[in-house]
């Protein structure tokens, strides 16, 4: 069976759309259905654009009832996985009007969780396209077997196969940041998860204290701004480095710590991203927490290279603060 990566707008506006509905939909401003059209030629004469006319017509005739459907996110750093539950339909509403039917079986997986080649594949710049690397729908099936908590977790050992010929150009900011968060991920845990968070508010002007082990109700740094760090905005901060994306006890614990420490804002930070009910949730607490996932922890890493220790510097090498060294094993 194949496996398809369709992804839900340029800058992910319809991801909640698909979510809720159980649907993945595409646009290309075509308007009426693609059944209209006898074949694909037909379709490219009408678009005058071949490579919309070629991933519509994939998206309608290509891809099959029963076959895996990946849905990478934008607006964080998660990925739903499904199957193709309907044919092909045209509807127009809230959602893109070209449509298929999907029985997602999960719809916040880590990038994290799967291997750099399928990840470099989901970040391939077009909207429609089949994912041909080396088994892999077993691959993602296990993914999903684990995110669901069916399997035990267990290192996987990347495989490659080929890529899809319309693949070949990968969004190439999106490897960028998954290859630097994968490299914090193997170099920075617990402890020095922290001293990573820590140094990077110090590089934006905070003065910060990495609180006591075990007496720190969850706090594992606190900062403020001003003269000896007595101004605002005064953080706490959390930092979790476990494999499970971070869920709301979590998050309202640290909702509480803020208020107990007298702080002003909460900052919590997760390599392997938060639950939908945190992102939710975090929509009616905008200004009191922020969530720094692996997409955010590596932008500001960037953002204040130059003013970061040494030793972290060393263990992240970047070309030109953006790129991590080829040359570094």
């Amino acid at each position: 069976m194949a496996v398809w990566v369709v992804k839900a707008g340029r800058q992910g506006e319809f991801e909640q759309s698909a979510v809720i509905n159980n649907i993945v939909g595409i646009d290309f401003g075509l308007r009426g259905s693609i059944n209209e059209f006898p074949n694909r030629d037909a379709l490219r004469q009408h678009l005058q654009r071949d490579s919309a006319a070629n991933q519509l017509w994939r998206f309608a005739n290509g891809i099959q009832i029963g076959e895996t459907v990946i849905m990478p996110f934008k607006q964080t750093q998660v990925v739903a996985a499904g199957r193709i539950s309907g044919e092909y339909r045209y509807e127009t509403g809230e959602h893109p009007p070209h449509i298929r039917s999907v029985e997602w079986a999960a719809t916040d997986i880590p990038r994290s969780s799967f291997d750099q080649d399928l990840l470099y594949s989901f970040g391939g710049l077009s909207t429609v396209f089949q994912v041909n690397r080396l088994n892999a729908q077993e691959r993602i099936e296990r993914v999903v077997r684990e995110h669901l908590g069916e399997v035990s977790q267990t290192a996987q050992v990347s495989e490659t196969g080929t890529v899809d010929e319309e693949v070949i150009v990968s969004d190439l900011d999106v490897v960028i940041l998954d290859r630097i968060a994968q490299r914090i991920r193997e170099r920075f845990t617990g402890h020095r998860l922290e001293y990573l968070v820590e140094s990077i508010l110090k590089a934006k002007g905070y003065t910060t204290l990495q609180t006591r082990r075990g007496a720190d109700g969850g706090i594992d740094v606190v900062a403020g701004k001003g003269e000896m760090g007595f101004g605002g905005p005064r953080l706490c901060v959390q930092v979790k480095s476990g494999m499970s994306p971070v869920d709301l006890p979590e998050y309202d614990r640290l909702l509480g710590n803020v208020q107990s420490f007298g702080a002003d804002h909460g900052l919590l930070v997760s390599l392997s991203d938060f639950t939908r009910p945190v992102r939710n949730r975090n929509e009616s607490s905008f200004f009191q927490i922020r969530l720094w996932g692996a997409a955010e922890l590596t932008e500001y890493l960037r953002e204040t290279y130059d003013e970061l220790p040494a030793d972290i510097r060393t263990e992240v090498p970047l070309v030109d603060r953006k790129m991590l060294a080829e040359t570094d094993a």
